[in-house]
């Protein structure tokens, strides 16, 4: 069981990152980060590459392991137990159960080669989930057709274009009916032309779920993001409403960062 010493009161909270520390070797990649992020709200995190964006959404599920400092998800510590004030890491299995409400769309699709499309979706409800084949079929087909890809059902991925397995890929997440879905720079593997139809499927799921995104894609964050959050070195050097975040930037390191990206 999850050590009940490390539950939070307020259910609104979806993630809550206090304090996380992580280093990789003597780089200090993040520093002392803080965040809540709220039920159904979208986050965009942008800064320049190397900035620890991708790190800290990997420390979220516990694929990177944080120094110090601890998150929570749903309420509940990820990954580790506090033990005296000292970080304890958990055991695979509650690691596990705790991964299978958290959803993650990587840069790469990372689908199994040798499944088709149905079949990658329906993988994780059938072992995980225990729920039944007939069922997670039918799921998984509503779910192809919410992206766009139903009459792709039987296609393995070698069949399908970059921007159809990311979308594939997405319906995968969306499969064990996550809290959390996590997209690492979803687009940033795709050709220019593909990048429109993923982010236009990530669009129409804002707001139906919490979702942290770290992207490139300006226009994107303008239009789905509830708030951004500039990263820059390892910490969170300002964060606001995509309107306040881009006509008005406060601190200088995001004037600079906004006046390379945006011409």
């Amino acid at each position: 069981m999850v050590t009940p010493n490390v539950k939070l009161a307020d259910s609104n909270i979806i993630v809550k990152a206090e304090k996380v520390n992580k280093h990789f070797g003597s780089l200090h990649v993040l520093k002392d980060i803080n965040i809540e992020v709220l039920k159904n709200e979208v986050v965009v995190i942008i800064g320049p590459s190397g900035s620890g964006k991708s790190t800290f959404l990997r420390c979220i599920n516990h694929l990177e392991k944080i120094n110090s400092g601890h998150i929570y998800v749903n309420g509940h510590m990820i990954g580790y137990h506090d033990r005296n004030g000292k970080l304890v890491e958990d055991n695979e299995r509650n690691i596990a159960r705790q991964r299978a409400e958290i959803g993650m769309v990587f840069q790469r699709f990372n689908l199994f080669p040798h499944l088709t499309a149905i079949e990658n979706i329906i993988e994780a409800p059938t072992r995980v989930r225990k729920t039944p084949a007939d069922q997670a079929r039918a799921d998984g087909e509503r779910l192809l057709a919410r992206v766009g890809l139903v009459d792709k059902r039987d296609q393995y991925p070698n069949q399908l274009s970059g921007g159809q397995q990311q979308r594939v890929a997405i319906a995968r997440a969306l499969a064990m009916k996550p809290s959390l879905m996590l997209f690492d720079e979803p687009t940033s593997a795709l050709d220019p032309e593909m990048i429109g139809e993923v982010l236009d499927v990530m669009k129409e799921l804002a707001h139906e779920m919490t979702m942290i995104v770290v992207s490139h894609e300006m226009g994107f964050a303008r239009a789905a993001a509830d708030r951004i959050v500039f990263v820059d070195e390892g910490q969170i050097i300002e964060q606001a409403s995509p309107d306040d975040f881009f006509t008005k930037p406060r601190s200088e390191r995001t004037q600079l960062f906004l006046s390379q990206i945006l011409h």
